[in-house]
């Protein structure tokens, strides 16, 4: 036993191996090198297999595709699982690139099939699983839409697109509407895929869509984090159709965000008024659902003929036969912000201009199909909800600075789109509603109140003709329910520098005009406006307790109506035409707790409420057998209620005002010629470029703007036409007027803080040692100081051009009440009826004519008073 230890221990060494290799005919260099063999194949099988099944699909699939590049960087199998993988997969054309950094499917066959399962049941199970991570999607040309912009403007073909259908021959066309019209029959339900694959779950984890290139300054990406989608099919909306095509699911943190384009070619000029991240977020929420729905078009059936066959149709298969439905529901849940304003509108019609060229032709009619031929597909309907709390702020800048409108909304407001697809013989009409619920807005303004609303409804409708240069018509309809709104005069100026960002900078281009009109009609249902009537307009900005006078006009409806005209190229004179219309409309007024006068006013008011006052006195000597007015109703209040101190002050049943504007429009880079030349020269010269060259000894006019720094001469802006401002108002019969003392004080305040030389306003908390008016600093500033005037002072004359204003007022049977304090078994106290008054302004640049008509006044002072 101790000569033999091999026969003691439990392990092999290496000569009992090999004795053991030698008696069974073996050799021990066949274990090894199978052993490294099989390392090695273990080891291919592991690492390199994969990768050299993707290289071969690239090359047999590239070498059998044509029209682009597919990349497949690895791909396995497993048929026992039934699991497909796939890594670095990417497709690459002229348009578009889709890339996938890693992924599987799974098909389960082992489940059963059942032939008799109900076809288009977006219930069934899931035989076909998909995961993908790192998905991205970027469409950055459109060569097929280019090349046919080529051939329709006659240029040299430079781009290679795919056979079109023109260039098929006769027997291609008839075999492809042959299988159109098999298609369009109804099949088996077991001959089509989807009776196997009935639904479809594909899981997205990190994608991204994007859509520019190195041409556009701005690319528009949408990013997500974690995608669940679903893709079944279900029965049409229409029993004429096939079945309907659904895609539903969810997006976790979203964005639509405007990155800047890498290697892009231009210069980066124009900077966003706000980053985040990347770049500009237009919008972003922490959950979207979405619901895509497109018909499968059926063929037009053939009319019936007979009346036997005509009573067989029922009356549902003809409330069914609708067109074929296509459209989007998106559904943002919480974490929602939108964020839009002039920068962003730049960039979107840099995208537009070069994904959506226009080509300058007369649109054809839509045909209509025919029987046996597919059924058109109207229009695309996009609906947007949002089930939560979100935000809207609409950002500009002005130097550099940014400014900005923001806008919170309730849960339940929602926006629809119809796009139509099918021309008509007038053209097509796009169509945009929608509407905000608890509208709560602010600006970036020291004073930032601005509206507030229950609801807000609005609809557009563009009305766009077959040709692309006639004149179009927008119409926008816009209803606000229980609205309160903040006014200030800064505010105009406010909203003036919002335009002036929004307006393009360019010249006016003869080539690209398109006549157009917006026609406004906006109508407030219970609103509220409230004036700040503090002396030398100084403003407590602050949002609690606030100090200051206010004076609310206050009314049941207020419609207003107005046309914004750009019909002409270049014109002299732009008009428009405002026209108000308020019913029960109430004046009130409010004094802050530190005003002196508060305590008093509302003490005479309680006291003069109190009185009942005969029915007789709010009448005229020659009506005195009319019957009393009817008690007022109670009318809706949000912030001006009695139990916070406001008064009654005026009553109107019913308020006209119409404002007649012209002005004359300047035009961005012609602001030196327009001084130089009138607009009759101005719009020759620009159109000379269009006429055929003339023989003539006479120069023409050559601009000097350009070349240089450009030299302005000594002109007087007070020679320039003026601008014409002609307002009328007229209030309707038996108002009525309580003449509190602090109402006349307000009255005037109201006049210099907005028609006076008080109309920029000053913050309590705001430590100015000299301040002036200011015309170069933010928008949301009423001052600056003196240095910085200084340099913003350099305005230009077109700028201070002579205002022609007329003003006409007309007041019918008013009657006045001059409160007193007193018993309820006293005296009323005076009164007064005046019949009508009648007032006209004229105020020039050089003059100002006032004229005043007043009809005999009744004062009315009881007994005891005289």
């Amino acid at each position: 036993m101790e000569g033999h230890p091999s026969k003691n221990t439990t392990f092999l060494n290496i000569e009992d191996l090999d004795v053991f290799l030698n008696k069974h005919d073996s050799n021990f260099i066949w274990l090894l090198v199978a052993t490294i063999l099989s390392c090695g194949w273990i080891i291919y099988l592991t690492y390199y297999n994969s990768r050299n099944i993707g290289l071969f699909l690239t090359l047999v699939i590239n070498r059998l595709y044509k029209d682009g590049y597919i990349h497949i960087g690895s791909f396995s199998f497993s048929v026992l699982s039934g699991k497909v993988m796939f890594r670095d997969v990417y497709y690459i054309n002229q348009d578009m690139s889709i890339r996938i950094q890693d992924g599987f499917l799974i098909f389960r066959w082992w489940k059963m099939y059942n032939p008799k399962q109900k076809q288009h049941d977006p219930k069934a199970e899931t035989r076909l699983y998909v995961t993908v991570n790192g998905f991205e999607f970027h469409v950055y040309n459109r060569t097929d839409l280019y090349a046919r912009l080529q051939e329709t403007f006659g240029l040299e073909p430079t781009l290679l697109t795919t056979k079109k259908d023109e260039e098929r021959g006769p027997e291609d066309q008839a075999n492809t509407l042959e299988s159109v019209n098999i298609k369009a029959e109804s099949p088996e339900p077991t001959s089509s895929w989807r009776s196997l694959i009935p639904v479809i779950k594909l899981n997205i984890s990190t994608g991204r869509l994007a859509f520019g290139n190195h041409h556009l300054p701005q690319t528009l990406c949408v990013n997500f984090e974690d995608a669940f989608l679903t893709y079944a099919t279900k029965p049409p909306s229409s029993h004429l159709d096939q079945y309907m095509h659904i895609v539903k699911g969810s997006l976790e943190n979203v964005r639509v965000m405007l990155v800047p384009s890498p290697r892009y070619l231009g210069m980066q000029n124009d900077e966003p008024p706000r980053l985040m991240g990347e770049g500009f977020v237009v919008m972003q929420s922490n959950d979207v659902d979405i619901y895509y729905y497109q018909d499968e078009p059926g063929p037009v059936p053939v009319e019936q003929e007979g009346e036997q066959e005509a009573e067989t149709s029922s009356e549902d298969d003809k409330l069914q036969d609708l067109p074929p439905c296509w459209g989007l529901d998106i559904v943002c849940g919480k974490g929602t912000d939108f964020n839009y304003g002039p920068w962003a509108d730049r960039q979107r019609e840099c995208l537009w201009k070069f994904f959506l060229p226009a080509d300058y032709q007369a649109m054809k009619v839509s045909e209509v199909a025919q029987p046996g031929e597919p059924r058109q597909i109207q229009a695309f309907e996009l609906r947007m909800n949002i089930i939560a709390d979100a935000t809207i702020d609409l950002l500009f800048t002005k130097n550099r600075e940014t400014n900005a409108i923001h806008v919170n909304v309730g849960a339940g407001s929602y926006l629809e789109v119809n796009i139509p697809m099918t021309v008509g013989e007038n053209g097509y009409s796009p169509t945009i509603k929608g509407q905000l619920l608890h509208v709560d807005t602010t600006s970036s303004m020291q004073y930032r109140t601005l509206l507030e609303a229950e609801m807000l409804a609005f609809h557009v409708i563009a009305s766009y003709p077959r040709v692309w240069n006639m004149p179009q018509s927008w119409q926008c309809e816009i209803e606000v329910y229980k609205a309160t709104y903040h006014f200030i005069y800064a505010q105009k100026n406010f909203f003036t520098d919002l335009i002036k960002d929004w307006a393009s900078d360019s010249a006016p281009d003869i080539y690209s005009f398109v006549p157009y009109s917006w026609k406004f009609k906006i109508l407030f249902h219970q609103f509220e406006m409230i004036w700040a009537a503090n002396q030398h307009n100084w403003i407590d900005c602050s949002t609690k307790q606030q100090e200051n006078v206010y004076l609310a006009a206050c009314g049941e409806t207020l419609n207003i109506d107005f046309t914004l005209p750009f019909n002409e190229f270049v014109p002299t004179t732009c008009h428009t035409r405002f026209s108000l219309r308020a019913e029960d409309t109430d004046m009130r007024l409010s004094l802050p707790e530190c005003h002196p006068s508060r305590y008093p006013l509302l003490t005479l008011a309680k006291d003069y409420q109190n009185i009942k006052l005969p029915p007789d006195m709010f009448m005229s000597a020659e009506n005195q057998g009319a019957p009393p007015p009817k008690p007022s109703k109670s009318r809706w209040r949000n912030i001006t209620h009695a139990e916070a101190g406001w008064l009654d002050c005026w009553s109107v049943p019913n308020f006209l005002l119409i404002i007649d504007y012209t002005w004359h429009p300047i035009y961005p880079q012609k602001a030196d010629e327009q001084l130089k030349q009138s607009f009759s020269e101005m719009e020759e010269s620009m159109l000379s470029a269009l006429r055929p060259p003339e023989q003539s000894s006479v120069p023409r006019y050559t601009s000097t703007s350009n070349s240089g720094a450009p030299s302005r001469g000594p002109t007087d802006p007070s020679e320039l036409p003026p601008d014409r401002l002609h307002v009328e108002m007229e209030m309707s019969p038996d108002s009525q007027i309580l003449l509190y003392g602090p109402l006349l004080r307000a009255l005037i305040s109201i006049k210099e803080n907005y028609f006076g030389e008080d109309d920029m306003y000053t913050d309590f908390e705001e430590a100015v040692s000299s301040p002036v008016l200011s015309t170069a600093t933010s928008s949301g500033l009423g001052w600056i100081e003196d240095s910085e005037q200084k340099e913003g002072s350099d305005a230009h004359p077109l700028d201070l051009r002579p205002w022609d204003i007329t003003v006409l007022i007309n007041l019918y049977k008013v009657h006045g009440r001059l409160p007193v304090h007193c018993s309820s078994e006293g005296p009323e106290g005076p009164s007064g009826f005046l019949e009508r008054l009648c007032f006209e302004m004229k105020k020039g640049y050089k003059e100002t004519m006032l004229q005043m008509i007043l009809s005999p006044i009744h004062i009315f002072i009881s007994d005891n008073y005289q």
